[in-house]
C-alpha cells in the first residue's frame, strides 16, 4: 500500500488543531471564533473596473523571478525603511504568504534534531513548519511582556549541555497569535543579545505589527540586526487580502539567494497575479489610510469582544485584552479540558473556538481557548460570547472527574437567555 511508501518525515506530518476546528465548525449556523482570518468587510472595495486596472498588465499572467517582482520589492523596501528597518530589493524575497517563509527557512537551516525555541505557546502553523523538518522544538515561557529572556538563556544552557544544536528562535513579537502579548523593546533587545551571544537566528514573524488600536507596538527586532541575526517575515494578508498570497521574507543577500533557490524546488515563484495586485494597489491607493481605516474597524471589534468576555464569562475565567491584532486568550481553571469542551460547544451552542493544546510542544495547556474576534460582527460576536459563556458556565459547575470523562450531562446545556 502507498502508505508504506512514504518517507519518515511524511511519517512525522501531523495536522493542527485549527485545521480541525474549521472541520468542526463547516455549519453556516455556527458563530466561529477558530479561525484568525480578516474580515472580508476590511479588504480593499474596488469596482470591476478598478480590479480589471490593478491587473491589466501581461505580468499579471506569466512567469516572474523567483525572488518577486523588482519594483514590488522596491516598494516593500521604501515602506521597511521608514519603519527603520534598513534593506532594498536584494535583501527580499517574495513568498507565497508569510507561511511559505517558515518553511522555506526551515529546509534551508534545520537538520533533523536541530533545536528551534519557539515560545510557549506558539502560533501553530510555525510549529508545523518546523516540526515537518524534524526539529527538536523547545518551549519558551512567555508572559505578559511577550518571550521571557531569562526562560530562553536557561533553555539555551539546557540545550547545549545535552550537546544539542540550537539552530532558530521563532518570535511572533506583536499582537502574538494565540495571546494578543507583546513583546517589549527591552526584551526584544535582550533576546537578540542572546541569539548574537550563541549565534542564534532570530525568525521575526510580524504579520499583526500594523494592526495596533491606540500605539504602536516597539520597533521591530530587526532594527537592533546590526549583523544579521534576524530574519524578518511581513504579508499583506491581515493588511491588505489574504487570497492574494503574498508575503515577504528580508534578510541578509546571501541568506536571499540560498532561500531562492530553494523555492524554486517548491513553486518557482510566487503567483504573478497577486504580485500584481498588491504593487498597482500599492502605486495607486494610500497604505497608510487604508491601515488607519481597519485599525478602527477592528479596534471596535475587540472593544466589543473584551465587553461580552467583561459580561458572559465566569469570574474564574480569564482573558488576555491585547492592544492589537485579532486574538484573545482565555485561561480556565486546570481541571477544564478545552478540547473535549469543543464537539459539545459546537453541537450544543454552535459556537466554535480552538482549544489552547495544540499552540504547546510539552503536552500541556489543554485548560486554554483561543478566540478570534476578526470575523464575527457586532450583534454575532456578542451572541457568541454569551453561548460560549453558558458551555463554560456549566462545564465548571460540572464535577471535574465527570466533565473529564463524559458530555453527556453538558449534552443537556439549556442556553436560553
Amino acid at each position: 500500500m502507498w502508505h508504506e511508501l512514504r518517507s519518515n518525515r511524511a511519517m512525522n506530518l501531523r495536522a493542527s488543531d485549527i485545521r480541525e476546528a474549521f472541520k468542526l465548525c463547516e455549519d453556516p449556523s455556527v458563530i466561529s471564533f477558530a479561525g484568525g482570518f480578516p474580515s472580508p468587510a476590511s479588504f480593499p472595495q474596488l469596482s470591476n473596473t478598478e480590479l480589471a486596472n490593478l491587473l491589466a498588465s501581461p505580468t499579471a499572467l506569466q512567469y516572474g523571478p523567483t525572488e518577486g517582482l523588482s519594483e514590488l520589492r522596491d516598494l516593500i523596501a521604501t515602506y521597511l525603511v521608514q519603519k527603520d528597518i534598513p534593506t532594498n530589493r536584494n535583501n527580499i524575497l517574495i513568498t507565497s504568504g508569510s507561511q511559505q517563509g517558515l518553511d522555506l527557512v526551515a529546509k534551508l537551516f534545520i537538520n533533523p534534531g536541530d533545536v528551534v525555541f519557539v515560545e510557549s505557546p506558539a502560533y501553530v502553523g510555525g510549529l508545523n513548519a518546523f516540526h515537518n523538518y524534524e526539529a527538536k522544538l523547545v518551549g519558551v515561557e512567555i508572559d505578559r511582556h511577550g518571550m521571557v529572556p531569562e526562560s530562553l538563556l536557561s533553555k539555551i544552557e539546557k540545550v547545549q549541555k545535552l550537546g544539542l544544536i540550537p539552530k532558530l528562535i521563532y518570535i511572533v513579537p506583536c499582537y502574538q497569535n494565540p495571546t494578543g502579548v507583546t513583546l517589549t523593546l527591552e526584551r526584544r533587545q535582550e533576546i537578540i543579545n542572546l541569539a548574537k551571544k550563541y549565534n542564534i537566528i532570530i525568525i521575526e514573524d510580524n504579520p499583526y505589527g500594523e494592526l495596533y488600536y491606540n500605539n504602536p507596538p516597539p520597533k521591530a527586532i530587526k532594527t537592533l540586526d546590526s549583523d544579521y541575526h534576524v530574519i524578518y517575515l511581513g504579508s499583506f494578508s491581515k493588511i491588505l487580502l489574504p487570497g492574494i498570497r503574498v508575503g515577504f521574507l528580508v534578510a541578509h543577500q546571501e541568506i536571499i539567494s540560498q532561500l531562492a533557490i530553494a523555492k524554486q524546488g517548491t513553486d518557482l515563484c510566487s503567483g504573478s497575479i497577486g504580485q500584481v495586485f498588491a504593487l498597482e494597489w500599492l502605486k495607486k491607493f494610500s497604505l497608510e489610510k487604508h491601515l488607519t481605516d481597519i485599525r478602527v474597524y477592528y479596534k471596535k471589534k475587540k472593544e466589543i469582544c473584551l465587553a461580552a468576555c467583561e459580561e458572559f464569562l465566569p469570574p474564574n475565567v480569564e482573558y488576555t485584552k491585547p492592544e492589537g491584532g485579532f486574538f484573545i486568550w482565555l485561561t480556565l481553571p486546570k481541571d477544564v479540558d478545552a478540547r473535549k469542551l469543543l464537539p459539545i460547544s459546537i453541537k450544543e451552542a454552535k459556537v466554535a473556538y480552538v482549544p489552547g493544546g495544540g499552540f504547546f510542544v510539552d503536552q500541556r495547556g489543554e485548560n486554554y481557548i483561543r478566540l478570534a474576534f476578526s470575523q464575527v460582527e457586532g450583534d454575532t460576536l456578542v451572541e457568541g460570547m454569551r453561548r460560549l459563556g453558558k458551555v463554560l458556565e456549566q462545564a465548571l459547575e460540572s464535577d471535574s472527574s465527570f466533565f473529564l470523562q463524559s458530555t453527556s450531562k453538558l449534552n443537556q446545556l439549556s442556553l436560553a437567555k
